[in-house]
């Protein structure tokens, strides 16, 4: 009869361990190797050398214990687990090892994601490679970040699960835990039915929650967690029909050879433009947008520096004049018309329109009337956007040749 040594590694969690450790209690031995000193003077716990600085330490570190298991165990069977792991069922372990022909086997691993009621779902089935082995077929671990063991490889199996709890939010679910220990044994306002299932819910990611649009959180939010929000706000804002119907229509019109457009992203109409014979140009804010644009004729640039390039046919903001201060708005227009020798389209939102609000980035909320105004001021001729122009209704065009009121 061969014996199980199971084999925990980490780096002394304290929101794991003691849940691995009694999942595996029944194993002929359990060894814990780890970073922490402090948890060495148990006679069955191991420093494992473990140096943060080096990239790989993993595979150093898992070889360790392999070569332990080797000078003490070559006979026997050997398990092993991440502290955030458990064990469902050690005991139909060894039971299968008893006749398993001799190698490394790979068992089941089910993760859970964001609460027990939640699971990795990329793929039907996922196996963790060569956790399970017969300890004289293990050769080595590569060194490096996420070492998977040599050796004589038999395959999956299904002898047991083993669960993955890293991803579990420990700190949010220990304190759903502790608000219901602290109401169930006093609270006067809910019933005890009533907070179990609060309780429950949280944990098993059943309480009722709307979606967030990731472009309404706060930027020293996303920051905090390396979210570029540049990378949101761009998403699926590409090439499409629209865009050459558009530049169609902007070439026929305006009769322009050549144009401009401020705020551009990254660049779908510059490059529809460019493709129907206009010589358009873009100037874009974000870093992140210029990086992935659409066409060589567009520069990282401020709506509301002063101008560089010399002047266009036409001078377009498409969307864009919304997203600024009241205090900026002055100076954007002003460029506009500079960089203009005859027209400026612009497409804005209105407050009366839905979209308006649907952006969390729109600042400036007025009616067809004010925008208007702010145009006229500075000297410029409304004229009549044709019937045939896609969106319209949000459209102003205006040409040069009056006089500033």
């Amino acid at each position: 009869m061969v014996d199980l040594i199971v084999v925990i590694m980490g780096p002394g969690n304290e929101n794991f361990l003691q849940m691995a450790k009694d999942s595996v209690k029944d194993a002929d031995k359990v060894l814990h190797f780890t970073s922490d000193m402090s948890l060495t003077q148990d006679k069955n716990t191991f420093y494992n050398n473990w140096n943060k600085s080096n990239k790989k330490i993993n595979g150093i570190a898992r070889n360790v214990y392999l070569k332990y298991l080797k000078d003490k165990y070559p006979d026997d069977w050997a398990l092993c687990i991440d502290e955030d792991e458990v064990v469902e069922d050690l005991n139909k372990i060894k039971e299968f090892i008893q006749t398993a022909e001799p190698g490394l086997y790979s068992p089941k691993m089910r993760h859970f994601i964001g609460d027990l009621g939640h699971e990795d779902a990329t793929r039907k089935d996922h196996w963790v490679p060569n956790r399970l082995f017969k300890i004289s077929e293990a050769k080595e671990y590569p060194e490096d970040s996420h070492p998977v063991l040599n050796g004589k490889m038999i395959g999956s199996t299904t002898c047991t699960t083993i669960w993955h709890l890293g991803h579990l939010p420990v700190e949010y679910m220990k304190y759903i835990a502790k608000r219901y220990k602290e109401h169930a044994g006093n609270s006067t306002i809910h019933s005890q039915e009533f907070l179990r299932k609060w309780r429950d819910a949280h944990l098993y990611g059943t309480y009722p929650t709307r979606q967030v649009n990731p472009t309404e959180i706060p930027k020293v939010i996303l920051d905090n967690f390396g979210i570029d929000f540049d990378e949101l706000y761009f998403n699926n804002r590409g090439l499409e029909t629209k865009h050459f119907i558009d530049a169609s229509h902007w070439r026929d019109f305006f009769k322009c050879k050549n144009a401009i457009e401020l705020g551009c992203g990254i660049g779908p109409r510059v490059y529809a433009m460019n493709t129907v014979g206009i010589d358009a140009a873009g100037i874009e804010l974000s870093k992140y947008a210029v990086s992935k644009k659409m066409h060589s004729h567009i520069i990282q640039g401020d709506i509301l520096d002063n101008p560089k390039i010399g002047n266009y046919d036409l001078s377009i903001a498409y969307d864009i004049l919304e997203h600024l201060n009241y205090k900026d708005l002055s100076k954007a227009i002003d460029n506009l018309i500079h960089y203009s020798k005859k027209h400026i389209l612009v497409s804005i939102p209105y407050k009366v329109m839905p979209t308006c609000d649907a952006d969390p980035t729109h600042i400036i909320k007025e009616d067809r009337d004010w925008w208007i105004e702010k145009f006229v001021s500075k000297g410029l001729i409304e004229i009549e956007v044709p019937k045939h122009f896609l969106y319209r209704n949000q459209l102003l065009i205006f040409k040069k040749g009056g006089k500033k009121l």
